[in-house]
C-alpha cells in the first residue's frame, strides 16, 4: 500500500537539512525559547569597563525547590542554561578576580528566553554583591510576539467556569469566536471541539496549537481542548502559560496560529496546596433579555483541591490537583408551534405527530397559524479533572519529570420541544515524561514523549416521552421512533435517537528531542519531532430518518409527499484514519552586537497521506453493494453530468492522491534592535513561512458521513402516518450521499509577518506597538454539497443559474425549489455530494498595542487594543457550518461569491484587566487588622465590535435547489441602494426593509428553452416587502448582491469584577490563608446580542424572506454573553 511518503528520502532530507543549517550557522550556539515547556536563561557577563568575562560560573537556583543549574561563559562571555522549570530564581555569578554577584528574584516564564547580563566588579570572590532590582523585561533577543499569563493572574482574575485558556484573549490579536456553537443537541460544538474556540491573527481556530508540559493536547478536530461542559479546567493545577501569537521561531510547527503553552505546577521543598469550593446559583443572577418571566434554574458547583510536597528534599517532588463540576442548567429560548386552528386542519395521519409540538398557552403570540413560546431546556453535567506531576533531580546533570492528566464527564440535554434527552460525553487523558541532560556547559539535550487520548461521544440517546419513542410513528428503515420533522416556521421536532450521532476517538503518540548548543555569539537549538495520529470516527446522521423540510405548514398538515432521507440499517462503519508527522528544525539566535540580535530558523515538516485502518468489508444494503475497500470518493466532477455512471465513486487508498507536504521547508527570520543601548527599548520585526498540514480532522467528518462508511438514501415521495416502514428508500450508488475531495491539494502555506516596538517605561510599565499581518493560500474549504450546476456570470445581472422549463417535467417550473440546479439529478439525490477543496485563502492585517504593568505596590494590570481586518474565501475547514454564522453550502464554483469577512472578523477589540491588593494601615486592634487587611479586587473589561453575518433568502427552502441542505439557505438577498441595513437599537438592529429577494433587470427576459439564463419569476407569491427597484424584477435563480459576511452584528461590552478577602491564620502556619471570593460576571448587566446565524439553537435563521417571499422574523434572538451572574467561593491556601 502506498503511504504517500518515502521514509528514506524523508530521513535524508532531515539529516542533510539539519547538518547544512548547523554548518551554515557555525555550530554550537546559545538557545532561544523552544517547544520545550521550560525557560531558558542566557546572557553576557562583562566587567565594569564592558570587557567580556570568560570562564565565569553562572548558577541559577530555583527558590521553591532548591534545585540549581550552572553554566560557564565562553570566550565571548556568553552563557546559556536551557529548559529551567519556570519560577523565581536567584542567579549567582562567580569569576576569579571579581566580587560575586547575586541577582535575586529573577522570574523565568514558560517557554521563554530570559536575558540576564551580569556586571562584575574587581574584588574577591568571597565578597558578594546582592542585587534586588529586576532587570528590564523587554524581549531583547526575540522577534516573535508572545506574552506570559502567570499563576497569580490565572488564579485571581474572575473566570466564569474557571477556564484558564480564556485568559489568552487578554493578549492583542486573540479573540474568542462569538458565533461558536454551544454544547448540545446540534452536535456542532462537540464535532468542532468542546473547548473555547479562539482566533489569533486572523487564523482559524483549528490552526492553534495547545501544549501542556510540551505535549500537544489538541483534540480530534485540532481545536481547543475542553470537557463536555465546554471549559478547560485546572486553574489550580496550571503554574502559568504563554501565548505565542506571531512569528514564533522554528522550534514550533504543526500549524500557523497561536501556540498556547502551559506548564503544570510542581512540588517544592515546602508542603503547599489549596482546597476550594465555588457556587453559582440562578437566585443571584439577573434575568437574561430572552428569559421568560422567571429566570431559568441554574446551579453549578466547582470544588477540589491541590497539594505539592517533597518526597526527598531537593531531589524528588510530587504535585496533585483535582477539580470537579456538578451543574444543572436550563437554557432559555423561543420555540414555534402550530396554533389550535392549524392543528384542526391536520389530516388523521398527521394528528399523532402533532404531539411532538406542545400546545401554546393562552395568549401566546400568533402569526400565520404559528405561535411562539418562551421555554427553558434543562441540561445536567458532571465533570472530573485530575492532574499529577512528579519531578526528580537525578543529579546535577539530569532532571526528570512525568505527568498524568485525566478529564472526563457527561452532559445531558433535552431538545427544544422537551421530547427527548440525549447526552454528550468527553474524556481526555495525557501521559508524558521529559528528561534533560547537561553534557557540558555548552551542550544540553531534552527528550520528551507521551500520548494524548481523547474520546467524544455526541448525542447518545438517554430517554424520551411517549410520542418521541412511539415506534408506530417511525417510517425510516430500521427506525423505532419518529423521523426529524423540519417544517417551515416551526421548531424542528425529533424522536428519541433522532439527532445526528458521532463517536470520536483520538490518539496522538508524540516524541521530541531538543539539543541546546553554544559557541561564540551564536545560539543554536536543533531538534526533531514525530507524531503518530489515530482518529476513529463513526457517524450516524438522522438515525430515525429526516424529512427534507416541508416548505409550508399547510403541506405538512395535509401530509403532502416530501423527501425522506434515511440511513440504511447497518449502513454505518467506523473510519480509522492513520497519519504520521515528521519534523526537524534548526534555530540560531545570533547576537551580532550587544544591541542587535538576528533570529534565523529553518523548519521542515511533512506528513504521510492519511489512510484507513478499518477496511470497510464487503456488504450489500437494499441493492447497494460495497466492495471490500478503503476510501471511495468522486475524484472529478467533470463527468458527473455525462451519465449515471461516469461520476464515480472509485476506490482510493487515501482521500488525497498526491502529498503536498514533501517540500515543506519553512524559513523564518527576525531581528531585535536596541537603538539606545539601554536595554529599555526593542525594535523588532520578523517574517516567516508556516504550514497548515492536511491532518486527519480535515477528512474525518466528511469521510464518515459519506459512502461507503455511511449509506444514506432517499425516497422523494414519502408520506407520514402509514404505520409501516418506507420500502421505497433508494440506496443505489447514485442516490446515496457521496463525497468529492480535491485529490491533488497544493501546499497550504501561510506567510506571517510583524513589526513592533517595545519600550520599558519604568515603574513596572511596558508598552508595545505593532503591525501584524498574514496571508494564507490553499487552505481546506469544506461544504455540505457541491452537486450544483455552475451558474453563469451575466453582465449587468450577476450570477444566474440556468433553467430550461421543458427539461423539468410536467408540473414543474423554473421557480420550483430543488429543480434544475443539480449537475446530475441522478447523483447525490437528496443526500448530496460533500466536498473538501483546497482553494481557500485568507488575509489579515492589524494594528496591535498593549500597555502592561507588572506587580508593583500590590497592583498589576494590562490594557490591549487590536484594530484588524480579516477576509477569506471560507472559514470552514471541517464542514460548511463550522460556526453559527457560516454558510453551509457556499457557491464553490464562484470565488467572487465566497469572498467576504472571515466568520471571526472582529474588527476592534479592547481588553483590560487588573488585580489590586488594597493597602490598609496597621491598627492597634487585632480585630481591625483582620477586618481591614487582606482585601483584593480584580477585573476583566472587554469591548469589541460585532461578528459578521450574511443576509439570505429561502428560510429553509433554498430556491437554488441544493437538495439535502435545503434548510441551510445560502441565497443572498438584494440590498436596496442607499438604505442603512444595520445599527438600529435593540431588537430593531437589522432593518429588514433594506432587503428584497434577488432581482435582475427586466431586459433579462424569462427563462425558457431558448433562454435558459433568463429570469425564473413568480416564486415569491407571498411577498409583501419593498418592491423591486424600478426597471428590475424578482428572480429566484439569481444570486443576490448583498454578499457573504457583508454586515456586522451588535458590539459586545462586558465587565467582570471580583473582590476577595484574604485572612492569614498564623496559628496554623505562616502560609495558611483563608480566602472568600465574590465574582460578578457582566456586572453592569449589559445585553449583548449575538449576530444572526442560520443555526441558532432554537431554529431561527438569518433569512429575511422564505422561498415564497413570506417575511421571516429575522430578529436577534440570542445573547453573546450571560446576564449578570454572581459566583461565590471559599478557598484555603496552605
Amino acid at each position: 500500500m502506498t503511504v504517500g511518503i518515502d521514509f528514506r528520502k524523508l530521513g535524508s532530507r532531515l539529516l542533510v537539512g539539519t547538518l547544512s543549517a548547523l554548518l551554515a550557522c557555525g555550530v554550537f550556539a546559545k538557545p532561544a525559547a523552544g517547544q520545550v515547556s521550560g525557560a531558558t536563561l542566557s546572557g553576557e557577563i562583562s566587567d565594569n569597563s564592558g570587557a567580556v568575562v570568560a570562564g565565569a560560573l553562572v548558577t541559577a537556583q530555583n527558590i521553591s525547590n532548591g534545585s540549581s543549574r550552572s553554566a560557564t561563559t565562553n570566550d565571548a562571555g556568553f552563557y546559556v542554561i536551557p529548559n529551567l522549570l519556570p519560577g523565581n530564581y536567584n542567579v549567582k555569578v562567580e569569576a576569579n578576580g571579581f566580587s560575586t554577584v547575586l541577582q535575586k528574584g529573577l522570574v523565568l516564564t514558560v517557554g521563554a528566553q530570559q536575558t540576564y547580563d551580569g556586571k562584575l566588579s574587581v574584588g574577591k570572590v568571597s565578597q558578594t554583591v546582592i542585587v534586588t532590582t529586576i532587570p528590564p523585561s523587554i524581549q531583547s533577543s526575540s522577534s516573535g510576539l508572545s506574552a506570559t499569563v502567570d499563576s497569580r493572574t490565572v488564579r485571581e482574575l474572575p473566570l466564569n467556569g474557571r477556564d484558564w485558556t480564556s485568559l489568552a484573549t487578554l493578549e492583542p490579536g486573540v479573540v474568542s469566536i462569538p458565533n461558536q456553537a454551544t454544547t448540545g443537541f446540534s452536535a456542532n460544538k462537540g464535532n468542532r471541539g468542546f473547548g473555547n474556540q479562539l482566533s489569533d491573527g486572523g487564523h482559524r481556530a483549528n490552526e492553534n496549537t495547545y501544549r501542556v508540559n510540551g505535549m500537544v493536547t489538541n483534540d480530534y478536530s485540532n481545536a481547543a481542548p475542553g470537557g463536555a461542559t465546554g471549559v478547560n479546567l485546572g486553574v489550580d493545577g496550571i503554574g502559568e502559560f504563554s501565548v505565542l501569537t506571531a512569528n514564533y521561531t522554528a522550534e514550533y510547527g504543526r500549524t500557523s496560529g497561536a501556540v498556547i503553552n502551559a506548564i503544570t505546577k510542581s512540588g517544592t521543598n515546602e508542603i503547599h496546596g489549596t482546597a476550594y469550593f465555588f457556587d453559582r446559583d440562578s437566585i443571584f443572577d439577573a434575568r437574561n433579555y430572552f428569559d421568560g418571566p422567571k429566570i431559568p434554574p441554574f446551579r453549578r458547583i466547582q470544588f477540589g483541591g491541590s497539594a505539592g510536597a517533597p518526597i526527598v528534599k531537593d531531589h524528588s517532588f510530587i504535585f496533585v490537583d483535582y477539580e470537579g463540576i456538578r451543574q444543572s442548567q436550563s437554557s432559555s429560548g423561543t420555540i414555534h408551534v402550530p396554533d389550535a386552528a392549524s392543528r384542526a386542519l391536520a389530516v388523521p395521519a398527521i394528528v399523532p405527530y402533532l404531539a411532538l409540538w406542545p400546545v401554546a398557552p393562552a395568549g401566546a403570540p400568533d402569526l400565520n397559524g404559528i405561535q411562539s413560546i418562551n421555554v427553558s431546556t434543562p441540561t445536567h453535567a458532571s465533570e472530573n479533572y485530575v492532574i499529577t506531576r512528579f519531578d526528580q533531580k537525578i543529579s546535577n546533570r539530569d532532571n526528570l519529570d512525568a505527568t498524568y492528566f485525566f478529564d472526563s464527564g457527561p452532559q445531558t440535554q433535552a431538545d427544544p420541544l422537551n421530547n427527548a434527552v440525549h447526552s454528550v460525553f468527553s474524556r481526555r487523558q495525557l501521559y508524558s515524561a521529559e528528561e534533560t541532560h547537561v553534557f557540558n556547559p555548552s551542550f544540553a539535550n531534552t527528550v520528551r514523549g507521551g500520548v494524548s487520548r481523547i474520546i467524544g461521544k455526541i448525542n447518545t440517546p438517554v430517554s424520551g416521552n411517549a410520542v418521541a419513542t412511539d415506534a408506530a410513528l417511525a417510517i425510516a428503515p430500521g427506525a423505532k421512533a419518529p423521523p426529524q420533522l423540519p417544517v417551515a416556521g416551526l421548531t424542528t421536532a425529533y424522536g428519541l435517537n433522532g439527532f445526528n450521532k458521532f463517536n470520536h476517538a483520538w490518539t496522538s503518540g508524540q516524541i521530541y528531542d531538543d539539543a541546546f548548543l553554544t559557541k561564540g555569539t551564536h545560539s543554536i537549538k536543533l531538534g526533531f519531532g514525530f507524531e503518530r495520529m489515530r482518529y476513529n470516527v463513526l457517524e450516524q446522521l438522522s438515525p430515525n430518518g429526516r424529512m427534507n423540510t416541508y416548505s409550508t405548514l399547510a403541506k405538512f398538515l395535509s401530509n403532502q409527499a416530501d423527501q425522506l432521507n434515511a440511513l440504511a440499517p447497518g449502513g454505518s462503519t467506523e473510519v480509522g484514519l492513520r497519519e504520521s508527522l515528521f519534523a526537524g528544525y534548526v534555530q540560531d539566535d545570533w547576537t551580532v552586537s550587544k544591541n542587535f540580535t538576528l533570529n534565523l530558523g529553518l523548519r521542515y515538516e511533512a506528513t504521510t497521506k492519511p489512510t484507513d485502518a478499518n477496511k470497510v468489508p464487503g456488504y450489500t444494503v437494499n441493492g447497494y453493494t460495497v466492495a471490500a475497500a478503503g476510501f471511495q470518493e468522486i475524484t472529478t466532477l467533470v463527468n458527473c453530468g455525462a451519465s449515471s455512471t461516469a461520476c464515480g465513486p472509485v476506490g482510493v487508498d487515501s482521500p488525497i492522491s498526491s502529498n503536498p507536504t514533501t517540500k515543506n521547508f519553512e524559513p523564518r527570520v527576525g531581528f531585535s534592535w536596541d537603538p539606545f543601548h539601554d536595554g529599555k527599548t526593542a525594535v523588532r520585526g520578523a517574517a516567516g513561512m508556516f504550514d497548515v498540514l492536511p491532518l486527519p480532522y480535515e477528512f474525518g467528518l466528511n469521510t464518515a458521513a459519506t459512502a461507503p462508511f455511511q449509506i444514506i438514501g432517499a425516497d422523494p415521495n414519502a408520506t407520514l402516518g402509514t404505520g409501516v416502514i418506507d420500502g421505497n428508500v433508494n440506496f443505489n450508488r447514485q442516490k446515496i450521499r457521496n463525497r468529492y475531495i480535491d485529490i491533488h491539494p497544493k501546499r497550504a502555506a501561510v506567510y506571517n509577518w510583524n513589526l513592533n516596538v517595545q519600550r520599558d517605561l519604568g515603574e513596572g510599565f511596558m508598552v508595545t506597538l505593532g503591525y501584524v499581518g498574514s496571508r494564507s493560500l490553499h487552505l481546506s474549504a469544506a461544504a455540505d454539497d457541491v452537486n450544483l450546476v455552475p451558474g453563469t456570470v451575466v453582465s449587468g445581472v450577476g450570477i444566474v443559474f440556468p433553467c430550461d422549463p421543458s427539461s423539468l417535467g410536467a408540473g414543474h417550473t423554473c421557480s420550483d425549489t430543488q429543480t434544475g440546479t443539480r449537475v446530475d439529478s441522478n447523483w447525490g439525490g437528496g443526500a448530496g455530494i460533500r466536498p473538501v477543496l483546497f482553494d481557500g485563502a485568507a488575509t489579515y492585517e492589524a494594528f496591535q498595542s498593549q500597555l502592561k504593568r507588572t506587580l508593583d505596590h500590590g497592583i498589576q494590570g494590562q490594557l490591549s487594543y487590536t484594530f484588524s481586518k480579516c477576509r477569506d474565501l471560507s472559514s470552514s475547514p471541517v464542514t460548511g457550518d463550522t460556526y453559527l454564522n457560516s454558510i453551509a453550502v457556499p457557491l464553490l464554483s464562484f470565488k467572487q461569491a465566497r469572498v467576504g469577512a472571515c466568520d471571526f472578523d472582529i474588527r476592534q477589540v479592547l481588553t483590560g484587566n487588573f488585580i489590586w491588593e488594597i493597602p490598609a494601615p496597621n491598627f492597634s486592634s487585632s480585630f481591625a487588622n483582620v477586618a481591614l487587611h487582606g482585601w483584593e479586587i480584580g477585573s476583566i473589561v472587554t469591548a469589541e465590535t460585532g461578528a459578521p453575518f450574511t443576509v439570505t433568502t429561502g428560510g429553509g427552502n433554498d430556491p437554488l435547489g441544493t437538495g439535502f441542505n435545503g434548510d441551510f439557505s445560502m441565497d443572498f438577498a438584494d440590498l436596496l441602494p442607499g438604505c442603512k441595513p444595520t445599527g438600529g437599537k435593540g431588537l430593531a438592529y437589522i432593518n429588514t426593509n433594506c432587503f428584497t429577494p434577488p432581482t435582475a433587470p427586466l431586459s433579462l427576459g424569462i427563462a425558457s428553452a431558448a433562454n435558459p439564463l433568463g429570469c425564473a419569476p413568480n416564486s415569491f407569491l407571498n411577498y409583501s416587502g419593498p418592491p423591486a427597484p424600478s426597471g428590475r424584477q424578482f428572480c429566484s435563480n439569481v444570486v443576490g448582491n448583498s454578499g457573504r459576511n457583508s454586515f456586522y452584528g451588535p458590539h459586545l461590552t462586558t465587565v467582570d469584577f471580583s473582590i476577595f478577602k484574604n485572612t492569614k491564620v498564623p496559628r496554623i502556619s505562616d502560609a495558611f490563608n483563608v480566602q472568600f471570593r465574590a465574582e460578578f460576571f457582566n456586572i453592569l448587566n449589559h445585553t449583548n446580542y449575538l449576530s444572526p446565524g442560520f443555526l441558532n439553537t432554537f431554529g431561527q435563521n438569518n433569512s429575511v424572506y422564505d422561498f415564497d417571499g413570506s417575511a421571516l422574523p429575522t430578529a436577534l434572538n440570542q445573547t453573546s454573553s450571560s446576564s449578570r451572574q454572581i459566583q461565590l467561593g471559599a478557598k484555603f491556601v496552605f
